[in-house]
């Protein structure tokens, strides 16, 4: 009399059909060119930072970061008026929040990496406080980020920003002693600041 051979357990059949699917993947996947397997799995890239693009003709996903002077709170630059020439950024530290505005008209390039140019903070109060701020372009983590700020004045305005050699000069006027805060600055000051082959800004004492 013949034995009937057993049925071989589904549990072993799992195993062998993964293998079986997993080689005729195998064998697809080499079978397709590079072009063809974007074509059917395109990838989903993020979409670069408009204005660092505008600004700097940089391409990052990374929003161009402030730490916001004298403050725990940061700002992500995400607003840019051509016509005005300024980016902006909301700020929310809690029980004080502002904006933070960046001149690309007054944009200068210190090195392959840095750039200076004049910075504002807002806050709830009525000061708009003036800065001549560095920013840095990480290229490894693709982000531009401040790296110093030196405060210029409260509510100046603004007349030059240039470079020449390894210094940078900024002219501007702010209000005299006395004079009221609604009135236009008439005070003309001038500061100096030296510029580091790396970069780096200092003031000028």
């Amino acid at each position: 009399m013949k034995k009937r051979l057993l049925p071989i357990p589904l549990i072993l059949l799992i195993p062998i059909l993964l293998l079986i699917v997993v080689s005729a993947a195998g064998i697809y996947r080499f079978s397709l060119s590079d072009d063809e397997i974007l074509a059917k799995f395109p990838s989903s890239q993020q979409s670069n930072d408009a204005v660092i693009e505008q600004i700097f003709g940089l391409s990052t996903p990374n929003p161009w970061t402030i730490e916001v002077p004298e403050s725990h709170a940061f700002s992500f630059i995400d607003q840019y008026d051509e016509q005005t020439q300024l980016a902006t950024g909301n700020y929310d530290a809690g029980s004080e929040r502002g904006t933070v505005s960046i001149w690309s008209k007054w944009m200068l390039s210190v090195s392959e990496t840095d750039y200076v140019s004049v910075m504002s903070v807002s806050n709830q109060g009525s000061g708009v406080f003036y800065y001549l701020a560095r920013f840095h372009y990480d290229q490894g983590l693709k982000r531009m980020v401040v790296k110093e700020s030196y405060l210029l004045g409260d509510r100046i305005q603004v007349a030059s920003l240039n470079k020449s050699g390894q210094e940078i000069e900024v002219r501007f006027n702010k209000h005299v002693q006395g004079q009221s805060m609604i009135d236009t600055p008439s005070d003309e000051q001038l500061l100096r600041f030296s510029v580091s082959k790396a970069g780096i800004v200092n003031p000028i004492e």
